[in-house]
């Protein structure tokens, strides 16, 4: 049975450090382990993996990096290499580094993307100088993190200054959708899954969990819960879950505004590249100057 309670916390208060750093142990063995990385890595390549298709997203990602002539460029949570493909693709005179958790995904990375640089590393504790990178970003990573704004320093850290970080993110307070949040009474998945066992109550909960209840949380989780807000409790660490789909493993409710906030109370320039309408209103696509 599920909680009706979400178990939510804000990771930037230190009186959550010892369950934050439980959940993070558990991420971290979630991404890094054989048997749960593989089954992971398999849904998300199966998502992306049309080189010459690259959705609004990365096709808007990479003009953005013609248009800064950028040299030295970092991946955080680069996976196995999608987002370096096109990089190597559509832009010369250009080193790449990227850096994953996963020692698995980066032996194979190393062996497949020989011209490219690849770190095993966290996004806490990256192994690379301070200032020495022109750009700095995360593709759809941001959210995954246990420690979003620990994350965020350490990848300014890298950024030299006039350099860039750049995030792309789902914005869930926008959304207001949050795979990763079990709704209704029971673990199942969807509405239509519990109707088809014929748990009527539990399917009318979970529509009123997922259009009405589930919006107002996350539209207000830093007003209720804190600076920087992350679920405890991700259905990717369910024993019950065993297919996975997109952001079951989102733990961060991450927000465009927040980021902003964040950037700004740095004294750093925030830009939208691509504005924030239609597509990307749900879907954070932003440029952070480093300007101190």
């Amino acid at each position: 049975m599920t909680s009706r309670k979400f178990n939510w916390l804000s990771s930037s208060d230190e009186k959550n450090s010892v369950l934050l750093k439980e959940l993070n142990n558990k991420m971290m063995h979630f991404y890094s382990s054989f048997e749960s990385r593989q089954q992971y890595q398999q849904m998300v390549d199966n998502n992306d993996n049309d080189l010459n298709n690259p959705g609004i997203v990365t096709e808007s990602f990479i003009k953005y990096l013609k248009r800064l002539s950028v040299g030295k460029i970092l991946e955080v949570g680069c996976g196995s290499g999608r987002i370096y493909q096109f990089i190597q693709k559509h832009l010369i005179d250009v080193t790449y580094t990227g850096v994953e958790v996963s020692k698995n995904i980066i032996e194979k990375n190393r062996l497949k993307y020989a011209g490219a640089n690849w770190l095993v590393s966290d996004a806490y504790k990256i192994p690379i100088d301070a200032e020495t990178m022109d750009l700095c970003f995360s593709f759809y990573v941001l959210e995954h993190l246990v420690f979003p704004e620990k994350a965020l320093n350490e990848m300014m850290r890298t950024v030299k200054h006039a350099g860039y970080l750049v995030l792309i993110f789902p914005d869930f307070s926008i959304s207001g959708r949050f795979a990763s949040q079990n709704i209704g009474l029971s673990d199942d998945p969807t509405a239509i899954t519990k109707l088809k066992k014929g748990r009527f109550f539990d399917a009318f909960i979970s529509l009123y969990d997922s259009r009405i209840r589930l919006p107002i949380a996350l539209k207000n989780a830093v007003k209720q819960y804190g600076n920087f807000p992350v679920n405890l409790n991700p259905k990717c660490l369910s024993a019950s879950t065993a297919t996975m789909s997109p952001d079951v493993d989102a733990v961060y409710i991450a927000s465009k505004k927040e980021i902003e906030n964040w950037a700004i109370s740095k004294g750093f320039i925030v830009s939208y590249p691509e504005g924030g309408e239609g597509f990307f209103a749900e879907h954070g696509f932003i440029s952070i100057q480093k300007t101190a």
